[in-house]
């Protein structure tokens, strides 16, 4: 977890069962711990993922978490499944949610997404996280010449598929640029020499129906999105909400006074939902059309098929 200048949690998990992580300063943490390792842990929320170094942890109480139920009818996983999918590769031990650079260009334009990296390796969902439009994995910088990390991302996405057909359809691109459909999906292999690549070479799975469903329109943008700018504010007015409240807290234990909770209370002294302004130097590096700001989707966003934007906590 990146230092925040105080950093106490407390988080709902996004199924029943959850972890409870407890921090040195005295706060914790609910959620499912999805990847443990490399000095971290990596923990899912609720429409998001949050990475704590183990050296803010003071201990790790585990439950049997509780299988979401499997969605019928999906031929692309959901968010979690995904995620987990991911963590449990031998290269994600680094692995972080990054701020998603808003798309300009190509089919996902204006595609909320949720976006996570390790290292050189970086997997995308696009639309709502629990029925997604889209799923992609992609390598950057030096691992753009490794066919065996391109044979690696290839072979992410074919264990995220249930259905043999479409693992079939993947494999038959051969790594080779280009892209064929089947039964409503486009399974596409796209070179970081494409326009829409931004220096990325990717692997990606998406249904163009689905995309066109969550796209935003830019009046939803300037809502849904935030610049660096904006993004700093956030992050300074988020640190001066922390510390009163922890000191707050600190008052009412010190008098033995139940806190008051506000209705849902799902954090304390911390936002995991707000990226920090030094996170961006993670993500995509878009060129702005039009002289614009670099824009970012706000963490926990979606359209969900046939509804209205939500996010997955609110504060």
């Amino acid at each position: 977890m990146k230092r925040w200048t105080v950093a106490a949690v407390l988080c709902m998990a996004a199924v029943g069962s959850a972890d409870t992580i407890r921090l040195k300063n005295g706060g914790s943490l609910e959620g499912v711990i999805v990847k443990e390792g490399d000095g971290a842990v990596v923990v899912r929320l609720k429409y998001a993922t949050v990475t704590i170094d183990k050296s803010d942890i003071d201990s790790i109480e585990k439950k049997a978490s509780e299988d979401a139920p499997a969605a019928k009818g999906l031929r692309l996983p959901r968010w979690d499944r995904c995620i987990e999918g991911v963590a449990s590769r031998p290269w994600s031990g680094q692995l972080r949610q990054i701020p998603a650079t808003v798309i300009d260009k190509g089919i996902l334009k204006n595609v909320p997404y949720m976006s996570h990296r390790s290292g050189n390796y970086e997997f995308n969902l696009y639309g709502d996280p629990d029925e997604p439009a889209g799923i992609e994995i992609g390598v950057t910088r030096e691992l753009l010449k490794s066919d065996a990390a391109k044979k690696e991302c290839l072979d992410v996405i074919v264990a995220l598929l249930s259905d043999p057909k479409d693992a079939a359809a993947l494999r038959s691109l051969d790594l080779k640029p280009g892209k064929t459909e089947r039964d409503g999906l486009t399974f596409e292999v796209t070179p970081e020499t494409a326009e829409d690549a931004y220096d990325g070479w990717w692997i990606s799975v998406y249904s163009s129906k689905l995309l066109d469903e969550a796209r935003a329109t830019d009046e939803e943008l300037k809502k849904l999105t935030v610049n660096e700018e904006e993004l700093e504010k956030e992050e300074q007015a988020e640190r001066e909400r922390a510390k009163k409240e922890l000191a707050e807290r600190k008052a009412q234990d010190k008098k033995k006074v139940e806190p008051k909770r506000s209705e849902p209370q799902v954090y304390v002294g911390f936002n995991p939902y707000l990226f920090q302004k030094q996170e961006t130097q993670h993500a995509r590096k878009v060129t702005p059309h039009q002289g614009g700001a670099r824009r970012f989707w706000v963490r926990g966003y979606h359209r969900p098929r046939g509804g209205g934007w939500v996010r997955g906590v609110h504060r």
